[in-house]
């Protein structure tokens, strides 16, 4: 990452209204509390699921939610572009609306994506539209 890209990527942070897309987080952000999410995750594993008539949240969120008491919470969906176009859509609530179904994510909390060769691998339009890419 050059001067300039990072000097952008600390302005997004600092604004923390987007998901920023990005080729590699640096293993040290990971070791600091980040909450990591394989992007072939399955759908339940996303969002969760129901236990009788109580919804019950995703694991990785409940780690969110422990680490935003510590720190800034950080979560990273590695490897977004991996994935077929039309399995990406399932993160869009997610980047768009900052929750996972009926919980939100805390207010403070930065969301990263991070992809490998874009030009053979595209991230589906609607989902590259609620991020921004550095």
């Amino acid at each position: 990452m050059n001067k300039e890209q990072v000097d952008l990527l600390g302005e997004y942070i600092k604004a923390g209204t987007s998901a920023i897309l990005i080729e590699e987080i640096p293993e040290n952000a990971i070791k600091k509390g980040a909450v990591v999410l394989e992007a072939d995750c399955s759908k339940a594993e996303l969002m969760g699921h129901y236990e009788n008539l109580e919804f019950i949240a995703p694991e990785w969120y409940k780690k969110l939610m422990d680490s935003s008491k510590e720190h800034t919470p950080v979560l990273i969906i590695k490897d977004i572009n991996k994935i077929p176009e039309e399995e990406q859509r399932k993160f869009i609530e997610l980047f768009k609306y900052r929750k996972v179904y009926v919980h939100k994510l805390p207010e403070n909390c930065m969301i990263f994506a991070t992809y490998s060769n874009l030009e053979e691998r595209p991230i589906q339009e609607e989902l590259y539209s609620f991020m921004v890419h550095i």
